[in-house]
């Protein structure tokens, strides 16, 4: 992306503050990342940055039944100065697709929870989800429902909105294929009899048009195919990309609801990723005990077994060094949660292989609770490697 590298460092690297950007009248929230897998064709900050030049205040993520990507837009979103609308798409096993944005924190855990259920039923890279699960799960989500075969949407949207009485909206894009006005006005009036509204959206797969045949050969790959004979399996156009909100303005002219439709929908948002904080369970800690307490008890424990003859005398220093660390920043709970999934998995009948790796090797406690095997009494442990005060955050456990 060169033609970017100068704009991205004046705008995501500052040093001051960053101006407030003018709320605009369009919010583009259909936006595939590459996070869907060989469809989308532009990072997080190609998406960011053009949507920054174009005018928009915010912009939205809705990759396939994956939040993946969410984390890259946000931190280009919130660099760039724009506001990140968290989302994903929801392909389904028995109903059209669905754009799912979480309103807040709770409903943030519900669509992960539904993608993790869809995912667990399905092989590696899939997701199968219903109607019925989304219902399950749609509390406090806003939906937009996504029309293909619109002789199909017209009796599915009735069905739709009978399992998500929250759904009040449908996406209407212009795909320049010659019946685009007919289309929308008929999308139009299928949404109005079942209680809608249509939403505007370029069903973005790229920032800008040059970007095009990259996205080519990404579904050529994906359908397995050659350019030469992939025929109607590409776009017939290179649209998908992000566009001002006049020029939407303009091909919307007809359905301004559509238009006001996005501000509306991005408006009633109110999560961030910001919200997010550290959490682990606490069925970990039994009662009685302070998660520091247990890890404590586990490790010497842990050690007594591990040297039935006596802790040697720089091992009992490791890990006094290493326990007042990591009760110093709070992080009993993080090996406690990392010490039950490993005993879950030897647990089993036949036990499944667990073991940790990586930069967790360095530790003395990890040792001891049976999470690596690298004795510490027979190494030189490199623990600031892997816990660190200046770093601010939890070690990272590779199982």
């Amino acid at each position: 992306m060169p033609e970017y590298t100068n704009f991205a460092r004046k705008t995501l690297v500052r040093d001051g503050p960053i101006e407030t950007i003018p709320r605009s009248p369009f919010v583009e929230l259909g936006v595939t990342s590459p996070f869907s897998f060989l469809r989308g064709a532009s990072d997080a900050i190609e998406l960011v940055l053009s949507a920054l030049e174009l005018g928009m205040d915010a912009i939205g993520i809705a990759d396939r039944n994956s939040l993946a990507g969410v984390v890259r837009l946000h931190s280009a979103a919130k660099g760039a100065g724009l506001r990140p609308l968290i989302g994903c798409r929801l392909d389904l096993t028995d109903a059209p697709s669905l754009l799912a944005y979480p309103r807040d924190r709770e409903a943030y855990g519900r669509l992960s929870r539904l993608l993790s259920l869809g995912k667990m039923r399905a092989k590696k890279g899939e997701c199968e989800l219903s109607l019925a699960d989304v219902a399950d799960h749609a509390e406090d989500i806003a939906l937009i429902a996504w029309p293909e075969d619109l002789d199909l949407f017209e009796t599915e949207l009735r069905r739709l909105r009978e399992a998500l009485p929250s759904l009040h909206h449908v996406a209407a894009s212009y795909l320049y294929r010659g019946d685009d006005a007919a289309r929308i006005e008929r999308l139009d009036r299928i949404a109005k009899v079942s209680g809608c509204t249509i939403l505007a959206t370029n069903d973005v797969h790229y920032h800008a048009p040059e970007r095009r045949p990259l996205q080519d050969v990404m579904s050529c790959i994906r359908e397995k195919v050659t350019i030469a004979t992939a025929g109607y399996l590409l776009n017939a156009n290179a649209e998908r990309h992000l566009k001002r909100c006049s020029a939407m303005m303009r091909l919307f002219d007809r359905w301004p609801q559509a238009i006001e439709a996005t501000r509306g929908f991005a408006d009633s948002l109110n999560f961030s990723l910001d919200e997010l904080r550290y959490e682990y369970p606490l069925e970990t800690v039994p009662q009685g005990r302070s998660p520091q307490q247990h890890l404590e008890h586990l490790t010497w424990d842990g050690a007594g077994a591990r040297w039935p003859d006596g802790i040697p005398p720089k091992v009992l220093k490791q890990l006094r060094h290493e326990l007042k660390l990591i009760e110093k920043l709070d992080f009993a709970r993080y090996f406690l949660t990392v010490h039950d999934i490993v005993a879950f998995a030897r647990s089993l009948d036949p036990p499944i292989l667990c073991q940790g790796r990586g930069s967790a090797a360095n530790s003395a406690v990890c040792y001891c609770l049976g999470i690596t095997a690298v004795d510490p009494a027979t190494s030189d442990l490199l623990f600031e490697r892997f816990i660190s005060e200046e770093r601010k955050e939890p070690p990272d456990i590779d199982v």
